[in-house]
């Protein structure tokens, strides 16, 4: 990739990057091919790799739409990096409710492997089943 480009991921390409998760419908709420996460393990709901940017300088902006059902709690949005940075947050976000998170983040990717993650840690994530849509994510060398 030539630096001074910037990478627009389609939903195919995150969805084949992507882990965890089922495609599902949810004709009620006039969405479709929506991420579905169930009891999710660890500490992420989702994981969404950066390989090919690692060790290297980048700004990267994120855009979703979140909905948990079974428990409230912190929606955050992290990357795997030094100090863990948070492309957006919710505290306190409503179960069984939309919830938009975007943010943006430049420096260093210092990981292996680097991803973005949807982080549920200490939010009764074994209790949750988490939806997510209209994700956006752009990347860019710098």
């Amino acid at each position: 990739m030539n630096k001074s480009k910037t990478k627009i991921f389609t939903k195919d390409e995150i969805m084949s990057r992507a882990s965890l998760f089922a495609l599902v419908d949810l004709k009620e709420e006039g969405r479709t091919a929506v991420m579905k996460v169930v009891n999710p393990f660890d500490w992420h709901v989702i994981r969404f790799d950066l390989d090919e940017y690692a060790k290297q300088s980048v700004k990267i902006k994120f855009s979703a739409d979140v909905k948990r059902t079974g428990a409230s709690g912190t929606l955050c949005w992290q990357i795997n990096n030094n100090n863990y940075p948070a492309l957006g947050r919710v505290s306190g976000a409503n179960k069984d409710v939309w919830h938009k998170t975007s943010g943006e983040w430049s420096g260093f990717l210092e990981n292996t492997n680097p991803t973005i993650y949807l982080n549920t840690w200490r939010n009764d994530s074994e209790r949750s089943t988490f939806y997510i849509d209209k994700v956006t994510i752009e990347v860019t060398l710098k």
